[in-house]
């Protein structure tokens, strides 16, 4: 748990730390991205929500170092999704503990690389699975 009154990081915050941190000015990261300059101030001051063109997205991560599969990879695509709406059935994403844990579930069972039967197995295994 965070501590009290810690902002949370916004997709923009992020962005804009790391593009500093790995030293692009805001003109160049946006002409490496395909992107306006304008466009990419207003998601990093979060007047616009984050891009969600996934090969604008790819190329942001790979500018930026995220290496593929690294905790903050997942926040950097984690972020560029949160508070979008319809991005999960309605009752899941009212259950703010189940949506919260969702990407760490789904990134887990991707990391392990598993064959659709491996899927439907462990989809079966939940379906039956009875707390105590």
């Amino acid at each position: 748990m965070g501590a009290p009154n810690m902002k949370k990081i916004t997709f923009g915050k992020l962005l804009r730390d790391l593009r500093v941190k790995r030293g692009f000015g805001l003109r160049v990261f946006a002409k490496k991205v395909s992107m306006q300059p304008s466009n990419l101030s207003f998601i990093e001051n979060g007047r616009v929500p984050p891009p969600q063109d996934e090969s604008i997205l790819f190329r942001m991560a790979n500018l930026l170092d995220l290496r593929k599969g690294s905790p903050e990879w997942g926040n950097f695509f984690d972020l560029a999704v949160e508070g979008r709406k319809n991005r999960l059935p309605a009752d899941i994403a009212a259950d703010r503990e189940m949506r919260d844990l969702l990407p760490v579930m789904l990134r887990t069972v991707a990391n392990q690389k598993l064959k659709a039967s491996d899927l439907k197995e462990l989809i079966q295994q939940i379906k039956s699975y009875r707390p105590e």
